[in-house]
């Protein structure tokens, strides 16, 4: 697989449209529209935080594309200029939630729909959080925090109130902090 030209077919103030034409293995051209974001300095960041009672701190947000509520692990973009990840996960969590972390452990890495964008998250696992009650939110955001108890939390992901839809990342972290034994 070759790239032979890469076109802007649209560059707005978030994200970037390319039109990305390829040549095959098989000698055949092909066109893929390919989805990046213009502000981000390094990966996506993904932050399971739990608190000392052992409560997983998720959001509810409406998101336009959908047209619906979420549910969601406190994410966000590392967008500030020589701000590590590890940073980026701490500010995000305290931004959004109100929850402050001492620690934030990388747990994994992966890629968010590699056909369609060039996303790469980021989780990080937040032990012992403290709520602090200092929540900055974009105006447009339309989110509620909220804690379910970690043993509780497949059964309550897997019968979302009707209309909801929850946000794979949530399952995907989870085997893997098992597996870490870190929850």
């Amino acid at each position: 697989m070759r790239i032979l030209k890469r076109e802007i077919v649209y560059n707005g103030q978030f994200i970037r449209i390319n039109k990305k034409t390829f040549l095959a293995k098989n000698g055949k051209k092909g066109i893929w529209e390919v989805v990046e974001r213009q502000n981000l300095y390094k990966r996506i960041v993904i932050i399971f935080a739990l608190t000392k009672n052992k409560e997983v701190i998720l959001e509810k947000i409406y998101r336009i594309p959908l047209e619906a509520y979420t549910i969601e692990l406190p994410a966000g973009l590392t967008d500030k200029a020589g701000e590590t990840e590890e940073e980026a996960a701490k500010r995000e969590l305290l931004e959004e939630t109100g929850y402050r972390a001492e620690k934030m452990i990388e747990v994994f890495s992966s890629v968010g729909s590699p056909g369609l964008t060039n996303g790469e998250y980021v989780y990080f696992f937040a032990p012992d959080v403290e709520q602090l009650g200092e929540i900055k939110r974009d105006d447009a955001e339309e989110m509620e925090v909220f804690t379910v108890p970690l043993h509780k939390l497949v059964a309550f992901l897997l019968k979302p109130q009707k209309g909801i839809k929850i946000d794979d990342k949530i399952l995907n972290v989870l085997p893997i902090l098992e597996y870490k034994g870190l929850i």
